[in-house]
């Protein structure tokens, strides 16, 4: 029993339609060599890729706040940070912003684009 392995299979939902189609009979389970061999019914339908929840949440953003973009961000961020004061306290707080900046500090680098980084070697070049 514990050799055994699941194989499972994640189809879409259907899209709702005029007429309702068919449904085919059922058959037996097919084994593993069959349904790994088989091509799968998602790649047929060959359907516009539907925009990601980042693009959507970009796009609503720019409806609803056209002129107070920033101005929501950092309510938001304040929102955060007093959470993150009254359930975990002032230093834990601190160190989760802290590394927060150092996280995004590596992506920067990561990205070839280190605006922190060089922000950190100009004011060190000050002193």
């Amino acid at each position: 029993m514990a050799n055994e392995k699941v194989q499972a299979r994640i189809e879409p939902a259907p899209r709702p339609s005029a007429a309702p189609e068919p449904e085919p009979a059922p058959t037996q389970r097919p084994d593993a060599q069959a349904v790994a061999a088989a091509p799968s019914e998602v790649t047929a339908r060959e359907e516009a890729p539907q925009p990601g929840a980042w693009t959507r949440l970009s796009t609503w953003f720019a409806t609803t706040f056209p002129h107070s973009r920033n101005a929501v961000l950092g309510g938001i961020c304040g929102l955060v940070v007093a959470l993150l004061l009254f359930s975990v306290g002032l230093l834990k707080t601190l160190v989760i912003a802290l590394l927060v900046t150092i996280g995004v500090a590596c992506g920067q680098y990561a990205d070839g684009d280190p605006k922190l980084v060089n922000l950190v070697r100009e004011l060190m070049k000050r002193r």
